[in-house]
């Protein structure tokens, strides 16, 4: 269980990340993959999950989620970063959500992009700035990209996330991901993780689920 401000590292073949700005959270990981996140209301930002160290285009992501009591987003979540090109283009640095649930609507103020189909899932696609805010590379400026489906996923079912759909859908729009396979950022390498975010929550919650690799 991490119940720290700032934590990665690894549970069996799992990579994780937990993170947060204040308030009372705790993450729990098996080296299966199974998970939980538990949070009290307050005014603060949390993520973390588990997954992989590095993000990988050809990556085919498989879950589960038991339990949501209200998390703003349920995401495969990770960055990507390029510290070659220069830091006034927000590209070079990309955090991404590939949102399966959540309670906030992070398209409000986003550039759309397009809509696709991936497993049989239905996405809009949706970009959005950061600035000079919290990142894997200290405070940065940086691209926030959004694949949002057009229904929430269900809980208690076995559902897939097909990674390179959705670069594939980002780039059709203009919108590259950078480098997801590096320890170049000041802070954390580009990881992949199954995420569970709450920022500013009104009450207690708690979501829990299992993640596995299920690329071919």
């Amino acid at each position: 269980m991490i119940t720290s401000n700032h934590a990665t590292g690894h549970v069996g073949d799992f990579f994780f990340t937990h993170w947060k700005d204040g308030g009372s959270t705790s993450l729990t990981i098996d080296p299966n993959g199974e998970f939980s996140v538990t949070w009290q209301g307050g005014g603060y930002n949390y993520v973390g999950g588990p997954g992989w160290h590095y993000g990988d285009e050809n990556r085919v992501i498989g879950y589960r989620l038991n339990s949501d009591s209200g998390a703003s987003y349920i995401a495969l979540y990770g960055w990507g970063y390029d510290k070659n090109m220069p830091d006034s283009n927000a590209a070079h640095l990309v955090e991404y959500y590939i949102l399966q649930r959540w309670s906030y609507d992070p398209s409000q103020g986003a550039t759309a992009g397009k809509t696709f189909v991936s497993n049989g899932v239905e996405y809009s696609t949706y970009r959005s700035t950061r600035t000079q805010q919290p990142s894997i590379n200290g405070r940065s400026t940086f691209y926030q990209y959004w694949s949002k489906p057009a229904q929430q996923q269900a809980l208690e079912q076995d559902h897939k996330i097909i990674f390179a759909d959705h670069v594939k859908a980002w780039a059709d729009t203009g919108w590259i991901v950078p480098n997801m396979n590096n320890l170049d950022a000041s802070d954390d390498p580009t990881y992949q993780v199954m995420a569970v975010e709450v920022f500013n929550p009104g009450s207690n919650g708690t979501a829990a689920g299992r993640v596995w690799d299920d690329t071919p």
